[in-house]
C-alpha cells in the first residue's frame, strides 16, 4: 500500500512523517529528495542552474534567492516544478517498501494522489500556522506568498481520505496518528 502525507507549510507533516520513522516506518521525504537532486551536478543542479543562472553565486545555488524568485512569479514557480517534479517521482517510483509512506507537500496540486492508494491530511488553525511561520523566520509576507501558491486548504479537504487536525499537543497528534495506522492496517 502506498500512503502520501500532505498538508499546507507549517500543517505538521514533518512532525506526523518523523513519528512514522521512530515507529520504524521509512518514508520517503519529497523535500529531502529535492535537496539532494540540487546537490552540485545532480541532475536536479544541471536543470536549475540553465533555468536560473541568476540563482547561482559561481556553482553555489542561493536558495533564498531561489525561493524569492520562484514564489513571486508563478510562471517561474511552474518551470522549477516541470523540472524538479519529474525527476522526484523517478526516485519515489523506485521505492518498493510496503507500506509505502511518502510525505508529499503538494500531492494535490502536482497530481501525484494518482500514485498512491491513500492520503492523509494535515490540517492546522491558520493562527497556528501563522505561529508556526513566524517561530522558523518567515515574515508575513514570505508565508503568505508560500501559502497562496499552494490549493486552498478546503479544496485539499474534500480530496484527502483521512484528516488530522494539528491543533492540540504533540501526544493529541501521535494519538490520532497511531489511530490512523490502525484504520490504515499498518
Amino acid at each position: 500500500m502506498k500512503i502520501a502525507i500532505t498538508g499546507t507549510i507549517g500543517s505538521g507533516k514533518t512532525v506526523v512523517s518523523d513519528y512514522l520513522r521512530s515507529k520504524g516506518y521509512d518514508v520517503f521525504d519529497c523535500d529531502r529528495v529535492n535537496a539532494q537532486l540540487l546537490e552540485e551536478n545532480r541532475k536536479g543542479y544541471v536543470a536549475v542552474k540553465k533555468l536560473f543562472p541568476e540563482c547561482f553565486d559561481g556553482n553555489s545555488l542561493d536558495k533564498k534567492a531561489l525561493a524569492k524568485a520562484v514564489f513571486s512569479d508563478p510562471e517561474k514557480k511552474k518551470k522549477l516544478e516541470d523540472a524538479m517534479h519529474p525527476l522526484i517521482l523517478k526516485e519515489l517510483k523506485k521505492r518498493k517498501d510496503e507500506p509505502l509512506f511518502a510525505e508529499v507537500p503538494l500531492l494535490f496540486e502536482a497530481g501525484w494522489d494518482v500514485y498512491f492508494d491513500r492520503n492523509l491530511l494535515v490540517v492546522t488553525d491558520e493562527k497556528l500556522l501563522k505561529e508556526r511561520m513566524k517561530e522558523r523566520g518567515f515574515s508575513v509576507k514570505q508565508y503568505q506568498e508560500r501559502l497562496k501558491t499552494q490549493m486552498p486548504v478546503e479544496e485539499k479537504i474534500k480530496r484527502a481520505d483521512k484528516i488530522i487536525y494539528n491543533n492540540g499537543s504533540l501526544n493529541d497528534l501521535y494519538v490520532m496518528i497511531d489511530n490512523w495506522l490502525k484504520e490504515v492496517q499498518c
